[in-house]
């Protein structure tokens, strides 16, 4: 091998009697580079989960666990509708309704209990979130009942392309049981 173009005294072995330079500072050197890599990369690994949490979300399938009885029930049917937005500025919006929805004809021709089942068959709410870690906290600026003062905290974990969130035990808006629900989310491209 020719090292012609390469300074005699950059490369030194430690075993070279020849070599000037302490043979530690070759570890010193890469022990600083590896340690500000580190303060570099540990900052913006905490945003990582941020950073997948944001986007469109469709709902997969929404569960409940009644904390009185145990039972687990899909209590918005076996294919709920739904969409959840998460923005980077950190607001989030929510839309879900039930399977089994009435079907009016036309707005004109509404019943008042066609209303009252719609109403019931659906929740929506927006707000601000702050996401800790796997605690993802909402602040509710507004919700389709008015009830601003409901389960705030959640769980969640992120698996490729699926979020997972379970509430923190609270009063359903189905019925008023206290239970604790969990959504599946596919990331809509």
């Amino acid at each position: 091998m020719e090292w012609a173009e390469t300074d005699p005294e950059a490369i030194c072995f430690s075993h070279d009697p020849a070599c000037t330079r302490d043979p530690r500072e070759g570890d010193i050197v890469k022990t600083a580079i590896l340690g500000c890599a580190l303060l570099v990369a540990i900052p913006l690994a905490a945003p990582a989960a941020e950073s997948d949490l944001v986007g469109t979300w469709k709902l997969v399938s929404a569960t409940r666990k009644v904390m009185d009885t145990g039972q687990v029930e899909q209590y918005r049917g076996t294919a709920p509708r739904g969409y959840t937005i998460y923005s980077r500025d950190g607001h989030f919006l929510s839309f879900i309704v039930s399977e089994k929805r009435p079907k009016p004809e036309s707005v004109a021709q509404m019943t008042d209990q066609q209303r009252i089942d719609l109403f019931n068959t659906m929740n929506a709410y927006a707000g601000t979130y702050k996401l800790d870690g796997i605690k993802l906290t909402y602040t509710f600026d507004l919700t389709h009942n008015e009830v601003t003062q409901r389960a705030s905290a959640r769980e969640i974990k992120i698996e490729g392309r699926r979020l997972t969130i379970v509430n923190e035990p609270a009063r359903s808006t189905v019925d008023g049981k206290m239970a604790l629900t969990t959504t599946v989310w596919e990331k809509v491209e």
